[in-house]
């Protein structure tokens, strides 16, 4: 997840998107960043600086990783953003959400983890997860909200890319 970090980091802090003749270039996202979601990952295919395809040796889609950030950089949990990995298997189904590096206080980001609220969204396509209310976990309510609006904050937009 390091990686993951920098290079959203660095994208962020250059604030833009370097440019060719060929069309925008977008930074590689490691194939080991993406084995734990997806462990027959040969190949990742940046779409834009937030979203990526994962290909197989063969070439074929084994699915998708989004980034909350930017989408979600002005949703604040308890202390700060919560930034999220979102990764969609081959027909657009949710896998995983998780919680990427964030200021968050430990216990409360702990309990979050603890209560489920990360799995509330496995197995449901994107429009299903837009439309699911997902009940904050007590004691980790700013953190659990802050995380339900990024995740829809990201849902959203990748609704807009994929249009």
């Amino acid at each position: 997840m390091n990686v993951i970090k920098k290079t959203l980091g660095a994208l962020m802090a250059a604030g833009v998107v370097a440019l060719c003749s060929c069309g925008p270039k977008f930074p590689e996202l490691p194939v080991a960043e993406v084995q734990p979601y997806f462990g027959d990952a040969a190949k990742t295919k940046a779409i834009d600086t937030a979203f990526y395809e994962v290909k197989d040796a063969k070439g074929n889609k084994l699915g998708t990783v989004l980034f909350s950030s930017p989408y979600s950089d002005n949703i604040k949990g308890f202390n700060g953003p919560t930034p999220l990995l979102i990764a969609l298997d081959a027909d657009g189904r949710i896998k995983t959400v998780a919680l990427l590096e964030n200021e968050e206080t430990p216990r409360f980001a702990q309990r979050v983890v603890e209560g489920g609220l990360y799995e509330a969204w496995n197995g449901l396509t994107v429009d299903e997860a837009l439309n699911k209310d997902v009940d904050a976990v007590s004691g980790a309510t700013y953190t659990s909200n802050g995380v339900k609006k990024s995740l829809e904050a990201r849902l959203k937009a990748y609704q807009r890319q994929t249009k």
